[in-house]
């Protein structure tokens, strides 16, 4: 399975241990993260999921909803390239996490 790895110290991050967070400023989302929680990893950013809810599929779904419902609402990027990082991450575990269903 894929490795999740933290933003800030470039180490591992369990699923359990980690989590996605962000700031909303006025209009904009950025800072995208995905950090280890609670510890000198974790950014002062005000919004956050945990990692552990993002990679099940629905809290994957409920993720990409969030972003497309605040586009709706007209607010932008601060930095596209956090995001991108952020859903590299993302995707890689659960395209993999799919194949593993798949094969069963």
């Amino acid at each position: 399975m894929a490795k999740f790895i933290c933003d800030t110290c470039g180490r591992e991050v369990q699923v359990i241990d980690g989590i996605v967070s962000w700031t909303r400023e006025g209009n904009t989302l950025k800072n995208f993260k995905l950090t280890h929680k609670g510890d000198q990893c974790q950014p002062a950013n005000n919004r956050y999921r945990e990692l552990y809810t993002i990679t099940l599929a629905s809290g994957f779904m409920e993720f990409v909803q969030y972003l497309l419902e605040r586009w709706e609402d007209g607010l932008e990027l601060g930095d596209p390239q956090t995001l991108r990082k952020v859903t590299r991450q993302l995707n890689l575990h659960m395209h993999e996490k799919l194949l593993m269903l798949v094969e069963e």
